[in-house]
């Protein structure tokens, strides 16, 4: 899988915006819910081993726990990912083991994305859910079913293919609580040391075109976010910045905004797709002052933007 698909499955396109628009639901950005995790894959006759537990997953504090039964062994396991930190922390219950990995990707994101199309109802385990459908690609789908009577998930299906080969991930959402979790459930153990990254050092002004950052790239020129003059790290920019001109499109046609939310909201997704590089595993947030919901009909606690970042992507002017 190149690097542009696995960069969109990881971070599922980090736009919370679509919550701001009136036609999508809102889904929250903060909850606890039992979750079952199914992959298939057209290679195998058989499916993987599914995967139960409970999810704790709070998007503005950019941390996510997994606590799982091993389908092998029975134990549970626990999987803290520190998006704040960008390390992934196993462990197991009762013991004082503990391995750590940094994370290279940026954190799941799970909202009705910009440019999704309903695609009416259907029974997810007894509860009749909106079905949403966003393509990443040609070869990249995503459905989110929605409990339109709650406007929280009750299933996730992402189906990838890939040189003729098809792998679909499923994640089956109930229990679904929506009350703030305690930061307590997100301590990383004592036990447990991994060396944190430095924070990034956003780089001049004038650092493109000629003097990138370490790991970085100037893009070329861009037909449709044509204000990307700082480092980036897609070697594939000619390619995103299509994705983002339809997915633009797509979002246009569907909710027919306003010119002031149309063109913020452009900004957003190029400052999103076109995340600044530094350099640093640390992944750049669009900055906070590119957040569109204020145009778009809702408060800025909606939008993935509000975070509170001391480095970020700007893209044009701010607008909120």
């Amino acid at each position: 899988m190149n690097k542009l698909i696995s960069f969109l499955l990881v971070s599922l396109f980090l736009v919370a915006v679509a919550s701001a628009q009136t036609s999508y639901p809102n889904l929250p950005m903060e909850f606890t819910a039992d979750v079952q995790i199914q992959v298939e894959t057209s290679q195998s006759p058989f499916p993987m081993p599914g995967v139960s537990g409970t999810m704790y997953y709070a998007y503005q504090k950019r941390v996510q726990r997994m606590d799982s039964t091993d389908p092998m062994f029975g134990q549970t396991m626990t999987t803290l990912d520190r998006y704040d930190q960008m390390n992934e922390y196993n462990y197991a219950a009762g013991q004082s083991d503990c391995k750590c990995s940094p994370i290279t990707g940026d954190m799941p994101l799970y909202a009705v994305l910009p440019g999704s199309t309903y695609q009416g109802q259907t029974n997810v385990n007894g509860v009749e859910s909106d079905q949403w459908m966003f393509s990443l690609s040609t070869s990249v789908n995503i459905s989110l079913y929605v409990d339109s009577s709650r406007e929280v998930l009750t299933q996730a299906v992402m189906i990838v293919n890939q040189d003729g080969n098809t792998m679909t991930t499923t994640i089956t959402f109930s229990n679904v609580n929506t009350s703030p979790i305690s930061d307590d459930v997100f301590e990383v153990p004592p036990y447990c040391s991994c060396p944190t990254p430095a924070p990034p050092v956003v780089p001049p002004a004038n650092a493109c075109p000629g003097n990138p950052p370490s790991g970085c790239s100037c893009a070329p020129a861009l037909n449709f976010c044509s204000q990307v003059t700082y480092p980036i790290d897609s070697s594939d920019a000619s390619t995103v910045d299509a994705m983002v001109q339809e997915t633009f499109n797509n979002f246009v046609s569907f909710s027919q905004p306003t010119a002031a939310c149309a063109s913020n909201m452009k900004a957003f997704l190029c400052a999103t797709l076109f995340p600044l590089c530094t350099g640093s595993p640390v992944v750049m947030l669009p900055c906070a002052n590119l957040c569109p919901s204020c145009s778009c009909g809702a408060g800025n606690n909606t939008c993935a933007a509000a975070l509170p970042n001391t480095a970020c992507t700007q893209y044009g002017n701010g607008f909120c």
